[in-house]
């Protein structure tokens, strides 16, 4: 269910059993716009179904928040306008020739362009990996982007920080409210860590042994100093106000 969290913003929860994200709505007079496209076509008819039985409707513009799969792969099911950076559009034109079968998929953990945990979470959400399809984005961008709904903003910037390079965050200055994506998160592709998908229960410990870079999350921090939001989500986390959020990645 989409939630309404302040007069132009709906947000979906995130799901753990296949890692799927939140998913912000903004609504404007004229447009609406979602950040984050979910990470599968399963997930998007979900998304349809419950914006159909609220009354809801579906959004003009989809926004990916960065590469990863989990926020990028239902990009095509919406048959919507898809907005990314210019950081992030490389990313997808990449993953566009990646193949799906059991032999590509395991070549790429040995090569390290994908790790286990995402490995096992896209076999999951997908019983047909054929049907994996890759878009990329319709408007990209390289700095900042400011969309005009009607009577609310959707202001995108690429903003790094610790998580991946291409990130980018989503203010709604009407609401000081601001989408983060997965940018306060670890870096899970980087660093080495265990996932074991028999003993799931241990994900949380094996993630907080995962060092922030200190450099990073400080060079984050100065860039959202420059956006005056009071509350803020991540990715896969709940709403946190701004001194929450700097205790988080610094700690």
């Amino acid at each position: 269910m989409f939630e309404k969290i302040t007069g132009n913003i709906y947000i979906h929860p995130a799901e753990t059993y296949t890692d799927r994200p939140n998913i912000g709505l903004i609504v404007g007079e004229k447009y609406s716009l979602l950040f984050d496209a979910g990470n599968s076509v399963y997930h998007v008819e979900n998304l349809k179904n419950e914006l159909r039985e609220q009354g809801l409707r579906e959004p003009d513009f989809v926004v990916i928040s960065h590469w990863h799969w989990d926020h990028s792969y239902g990009a095509d099911a919406w048959k919507k306008t898809v907005i990314a950076g210019e950081k992030t559009n490389e990313y997808l034109k990449k993953m566009t020739s990646w193949k799906w079968d059991d032999r590509s998929m395991q070549e790429r953990l040995e090569s390290g362009e994908d790790i286990e945990f995402c490995h096992h979470m896209v076999k999951r959400e997908y019983p047909d990996r054929s049907i994996i399809t890759v878009k990329t984005a319709d408007i990209v961008f390289s700095d900042t982007l400011t969309i005009d709904l009607g009577g609310v903003t959707a202001e995108l910037s690429h903003i790094a920080g610790p998580h991946s390079e291409d990130s980018i965050v989503c203010f709604v200055p009407e609401d000081e409210f601001l989408f983060l994506g997965d940018s306060n998160s670890k870096d899970l592709l980087n660093n080495k860590w265990h996932f074991d998908i028999e003993h799931e229960e241990l994900l949380e410990d094996e993630i907080s042994k995962i060092p922030y870079d200190k450099v990073l999350v400080e060079e984050y921090i100065s860039r959202l100093e420059n956006i005056p939001f009071d509350k803020c989500i991540g990715g896969h986390m709940d709403i946190m106000d701004r001194d929450g959020l700097y205790k988080m990645v610094r700690e």
